[in-house]
């Protein structure tokens, strides 16, 4: 029968013989029950033990306090190899010096941390905590890409007022990071995303980008299937600069007046249409830009076809010229990616919240000092 403390540590096969504490740190002194092992080699069983050393491994806390085992290290004969070979225990990585648990509970820590407050914390060297979290991330199973049929590629910056941009390619439909890429460069993206079998590329139906004519030769040369759908988010985004310009030019000062402006009408509340109201009659022509904006809006809600977003788009393209002149041209000059939104409405949600969580955990991992441990860091964080 186990005794409560071999319970409490769980490592089968395994038995306490005694623990004490010594400044702060519990110790544990194990005995390995089974008295033969394999030779990984043959597999042939051997009871010939030639030496055997002691092993001080770190594992997981207890009671607050720091926790350190006492691992036997034996070396057994092999006769049927007729050499000697060193025993591996399932809960230690080879030539490491902490348990797998541990390691993954600093892992886990550091995805959402950083290394060096890891470091201070479990009383570990920065380099150390580093090389833990590198050799389990390069444990951590590779993305499943059989699945994907919509994507959405975006990039993030690294810092924050710098043109150094990461991108990233995320999974709509499962809300997952699927790979992140060191470049911003059209040729760079190609190679890394070709990696991938052309038969899980070629499943892929739809992919969602931002304007830039990159991303559309990207998506052509790596997923020969999908259609190039621009996002809505950022095609609004045109649209509401320029009607917030607009407001500007009519000199309309109003507190709030922009944030009324530009909130969806249905969503604004009683008092809000009210306020509404009254900057609308400070000019009339910020009055018709604001309906232009609800009807554009209004296209993205109820056409249910290609065929009749891209109508009823013409139309408004027409009539908006005067009020929107450029923004007008652009649209026109990618209207059929635009209306390849109307495939499936596809949105930009999934993309924005997990953009909002990859630059969080950018400031926070101000320990990670390389890109590829930094993109382990970031799909880590995504199921």
């Amino acid at each position: 029968m186990n005794s409560p403390v071999d319970d409490l540590l769980k490592l089968p096969g395994i038995t306490v013989e005694r623990y004490s504490q010594v400044e702060g740190c519990i110790f544990f002194e194990l005995k390995i029950n089974d008295a033969q092992v394999n030779c990984y080699r043959c597999q042939q069983s051997s009871q010939e033990l030639h030496r055997q050393t002691i092993l001080l491994v770190r594992d997981l806390p207890a009671f607050g306090q720091p926790v350190y085992l006492r691992v036997p290290r034996r070396q057994f004969y092999c006769r049927h190899c007729q050499r000697y070979f060193t025993e591996k225990l399932d809960f230690i990585t080879w030539r490491h010096k902490q348990t797998k648990r541990y390691e993954e509970q600093i892992y886990q820590r550091v995805l959402y941390s950083n290394i060096e407050q890891v470091g201070r914390e479990e009383q570990l060297s920065p380099e150390i905590v580093e090389s833990i979290f590198k050799s389990t991330s390069n444990q951590v199973k590779k993305k499943d890409w059989s699945r994907v049929e919509r994507l959405s590629i975006d990039e993030v910056s690294k810092r924050k007022g710098h043109k150094n941009f990461v991108t990233v390619v995320s999974d709509i439909d499962s809300s997952s990071l699927m790979e992140v890429i060191d470049s911003h460069k059209q040729k760079d993206i190609i190679e890394a995303l070709k990696q991938q079998p052309i038969d899980l590329r070629e499943q892929v139906r739809e992919v969602s980008v931002d304007m830039w004519a990159g991303f559309r030769k990207v998506v052509i040369e790596v997923f020969p299937n999908a259609a190039v759908v621009i996002d809505r988010f950022h095609v609004m985004k045109l649209v509401n600069e320029r009607l917030n310009k607009i407001r500007r030019l009519a000199k309309v000062t109003t507190k709030g007046s922009r944030y009324l402006l530009l909130k969806n009408h249905q969503d604004l509340t009683e008092s809000e249409q009210a306020a509404l109201e009254l900057i609308l009659n400070q000019s009339a022509c910020l009055r018709i830009a604001y309906e232009m904006k609800e009807e554009f809006r209004d296209i993205y809600e109820t056409c249910q076809s290609v065929e009749s977003g891209k109508h009823r788009m013409s139309q408004w393209l027409v009539h908006a010229q005067v009020f929107y002149g450029k923004v007008t041209r652009t649209i026109r000059s990618h209207l059929s990616e635009i209306c390849n939104d109307f495939i499936s409405h596809t949105t930009s949600a999934v993309m924005e919240g997990i953009n909002n969580k990859i630059k969080l955990i950018m400031r926070l991992g101000y320990g990670i000092t390389n890109f590829e441990n930094l993109r382990s860091r970031l799909l880590g964080c995504f199921p």
